[in-house]
């Protein structure tokens, strides 16, 4: 092949090598391996596959599996898990390839198909990109070898076990066609992390460290009603002592809080929004006027986020009571707990962001707003609860 960004006579590329580079150099600049694919994803003028593709490899030339952060690793698993191919392409390239002689050749062989030109673009997107808040140490920070508890991993993560729970419970909540079953194995899943959070706090409270470790996750929204699933991620926080940045020129939003207490208010959202979804699906069906206009499905979402916001907030109050009856510990004495861990996490956001404002809030359509909220009251939270309407 010949011509811009294609290779001639099967010599080597330097397109891939600098492909690979900007990987590395985006790394350096804050950025981590899902936000590199989610950024090209919402560009949409390079195969997420190529990007998944110079991901995975640079992966294997730093050798992040032995000495990235685990919230790094992690990242890099869920890549190679939506990108089989790509990762076992990325694994059959040598690592010793400094130009990226051998990268470029699998990249143009067989079923990638990707083209020279694919790699300048890709490799241009990302070298454009600005710098962000660094949230996980830089790669030229890493150990030779990762150590077994390294300092920087995130600490009092849930239990596997309680974990898989809760993600069961979620999923059937999901997945069923029947509302009282939908509310009965969300109320489940959201008792189990609270008790779990409570009790893990109290744990730390009494070992001899005592700190709250305060941790940051980032969260990549798609279209469509972009702000309001943040208003749903943002209220979702609140209620769980986590606080959230939008940067709405990327579609990313950052939450900071504690291990437990993200890993709670990601799998929330999750399912929370699949069940606002649906209900809103509903109203469209049932022939509700308006239902299926943008302003309609807009103040639906965003009267959903309001109400939920506030339906969780008043069951972390009762669940924190119960927890407190059930640890035999006054509530005066776990109140303060909590409070020190909001205060840590308080420090840490103004650390990482000083620079945020508040949004304000727009004016909505009044009859998705009100039939929002009306969906939220029915995502009953407590096991057994009967539906809270307003005015009763």
């Amino acid at each position: 092949m010949s011509g811009r960004g294609t290779f001639d006579d099967g010599r080597p590329s330097a397109e891939a090598g600098a492909l690979v580079g900007a990987v590395a150099a985006a790394y350096e600049r804050g950025w981590q391996p899902a936000d590199l694919l989610h950024l090209t994803r919402r560009e949409g003028e390079c195969p997420p596959a190529l990007a998944a593709t110079a991901v995975l490899y640079q992966a294997r030339q730093c050798r992040a599996a032995d000495r990235a952060p685990t919230a790094w690793s992690d990242q890099l698993r869920e890549v190679a898990d939506q990108y089989p191919d790509q990762a076992r392409l990325a694994d059959g390239v040598p690592v010793d390839d400094p130009r990226g002689d051998h990268l470029a050749g699998a990249l143009v062989a067989g079923r990638s198909g990707f083209l020279g030109y694919q790699m300048t673009e890709l490799a241009t997107e990302w070298n454009r990109l600005p710098g962000t808040t660094i949230l996980l140490p830089l790669p030229e920070e890493w150990p030779a070898h990762r150590a077994d508890a390294p300092t920087s991993e995130p600490a009092g993560d849930a239990d596997p076990k309680v974990l898989g729970r809760i993600r069961g419970l979620l999923a059937k909540a999901e997945r069923t066609e029947f509302e009282h079953e939908a509310e009965t194995f969300t109320a489940k899943a959201q008792e189990l992390m609270t008790r779990y959070a409570i009790t893990s706090a109290l744990v730390r409270s009494r070992s001899a460290a005592g700190r709250t470790a305060v941790h940051s996750r980032r969260f990549h929204l798609d279209n469509p009603y972009l702000t309001e699933k943040v208003h749903l991620l943002t209220a979702i926080g609140e209620a769980n002592r986590v606080r959230t940045v939008w940067a709405a020129d990327v579609a990313i939003a950052t939450a900071v809080g504690t291990a437990i207490d993200l890993q709670q208010v990601d799998m929330l959202f999750t399912s929370l929004l699949v069940q606002a979804t649906r209900s809103m699906q509903s109203s469209a069906a049932e022939g509700r006027s308006g239902s299926r206009t943008t302003p309609f499905r807009k103040a639906f979402l965003a009267g959903f986020a309001s109400r939920i916001g506030q339906r969780l907030r008043e069951a972390d109050a009762k669940a924190t009571e119960d927890a407190a009856a059930d640890e035999s510990v006054p509530l005066n004495t776990l109140l303060p707990i909590l409070a020190g861990a909001s205060a840590a996490v308080d420090s840490e956001f103004t650390r990482l962001f000083p620079g945020t404002r508040k949004s304000r809030a727009r004016s909505v359509d009044a009859h998705g707003w009100y039939a929002g909220r009306a969906s939220a009251d029915d995502a009953a939270l407590t096991p057994g609860a009967r539906p809270i309407r307003p005015g009763k």
